[in-house]
């Protein structure tokens, strides 16, 4: 089941992404992922109640969650905890294959009890936005029960048995976390006013990227100057805002360039770019080839 590039979602009123499942029905998400179909090597920073799971196949990610970044290096991975901004990149912009899995908490909501006192111990703990997943420690078991769910989940929208093999796995996990992670002292901090600030801002460039848009209109939405606003996408996002904006463009993009018979000037306006020559010039920059290239390879 390797899907190429089809990470596909819609964001809410809450600054929060929904996830397009495989499943509509079952909140259960798996991608093999290739880094180099992300403009400049690099995901767009996001959020989401769901949990995300990464596992390095090939090659080294470097993953950020709330301005922090994690090193992986091949066959270990990363867990993002409920509702932190996060995403993965390159620096050096080499070629990443890697699995996804998103599961949604819901899943574990059979008993209100159950999912107050042993779930939400884990998703809802603030000291845990992000946990290293490695195959030489303890975490080495949700490492290999990532991996056959990843094959269960591109089954669980055909068959039913499928959705019991994730559901085993996923309660497995979860018990594996909660026997190792200190959950007992559950402390609960509010979000900080800049990450709060940089939410609100990149939800406003999510609304309105098919739109011309200045820095100081991102600023603007952030209730913040200019120079914060730069600021906190530098501290969190190592972008510029404008730079996180076209890259959010092109993304947004491949869709309608890889599957839509548009032409490339439809697509570069109905996408907040000033013209088909310009874009042809970003896409390049990021991506290294052409769109029309980008496309056919992809053929």
């Amino acid at each position: 089941m390797k899907e190429k590039g089809k990470h596909c979602s819609v964001f809410n009123a809450d600054f929060s992404e929904t996830v397009a499942y495989n499943n509509p029905l079952f909140p259960a998400y798996g991608s093999y992922d290739f880094l180099s179909t992300y403009p400049d090597y690099s995901g767009i920073s996001h959020w989401h109640k769901d949990l995300e799971f990464i596992v390095v196949k090939k090659g080294t990610l470097t993953y950020n969650v709330n301005g922090k970044l994690t090193e992986m290096t091949e066959g270990n991975g990363i867990m993002v905890n409920s509702r932190q901004l996060h995403y993965g990149f390159s620096p050096e912009h080499r070629e990443c294959e890697f699995i996804c899995i998103i599961l949604s908490p819901e899943l574990m909501q059979g008993n209100n009890w159950f999912y107050q006192n042993c779930i939400e111990g884990i998703t809802e703990n603030p000291a845990y936005a992000y946990l290293y997943l490695c195959r030489d420690d303890w975490t080495a078991p949700v490492l290999e029960k990532l991996e056959r769910m990843y094959d269960s989940i591109g089954a669980s929208s055909q068959k039913g048995l499928a959705c019991f093999h994730v559901m085993e796995d996923f309660i497995a996990i979860m018990e594996i976390l909660y026997e190792n992670l200190d959950i007992e002292n559950r402390i609960q901090v509010a979000e900080s006013s800049e990450l709060s600030c940089l939410r609100t801002m990149i939800t406003y460039i999510e609304d309105h990227y098919m739109e011309h848009m200045t820095l100081a209109d991102i600023a603007l939405s952030g209730a913040c100057c200019k120079s914060k606003c730069s600021l906190l996408f530098k501290k969190y996002l190592r972008d510029t805002p404008i730079t996180y904006t076209t890259k959010l463009r092109l993304r947004k993009s491949l869709g309608a360039l890889v599957s839509s018979d548009k032409n490339i000037s439809d697509i570069a306006y109905e996408y907040g770019f000033g013209g088909a020559s310009y874009y042809c010039e970003t896409f390049k920059r990021y991506y290294g080839v052409s769109p029309l290239s980008y496309k056919k390879g992809l053929a």
